[in-house]
């Protein structure tokens, strides 16, 4: 397997080559695997049934969430390690600095370095083809105007090509 990559085009909005269409590689998605397939494997590589992993997995949930909630990072092992995350804004005076000049808090996944690492063993392979996009869901197409009209096409060079904003 590789990760496969297919051709965009964009119609530039700012700088010296505003108005001309670039091109530019972008992912195309690549297969999934659900966690019933994880279920499957682990159980059928140890001895582990399906529903004792069920049931490891939500204690792992459970003891994770207390943890992070106590502001706590969690190592699991050769994964990585879980931990929550702020970081304060620039102020101008000492006084200035106070819990709302916090940034917001999230909580972050920090892999080990054998899984970080792993993108140094992944092969790449640009399709020369071009990249439609799937519509998004809950979104009208852009090919309709409300009450359903269709849009006129633009002019070429001008939109219209499929491309994503980035």
């Amino acid at each position: 397997m590789s990760l496969k990559f297919k051709i965009a085009k964009r119609v530039l909005t700012l700088g010296k080559r505003r108005g001309q269409t670039a091109y530019y590689a972008i992912q195309e998605e690549h297969p999934h695997t659900t966690w019933a397939e994880v279920e499957e494997r682990i159980s059928q590589s140890t001895t582990i049934s399906r529903a004792d992993l069920r049931a490891v997995t939500v204690a792992l949930h459970d003891i994770v969430s207390q943890e992070i909630r106590a502001g706590r990072s969690v190592d699991l092992a050769d994964l990585g390690s879980f931990k929550a995350v702020a970081s304060g804004k620039m102020m101008d005076k000492f006084s200035d600095v106070t819990l709302e000049s916090l940034s917001r808090i999230c909580v972050r996944f920090y892999p080990k370095h054998s899984i970080r690492d792993l993108h140094k063993a992944i092969p790449l392979e640009l399709l020369r083809e071009e990249h439609h996009p799937r519509p998004k869901k809950g979104k009208k197409s852009k090919g309709t105007q409300p009450g359903g009209s269709p849009n006129p096409s633009p002019a070429p060079g001008h939109g219209g090509g499929g491309g994503v904003g980035i």
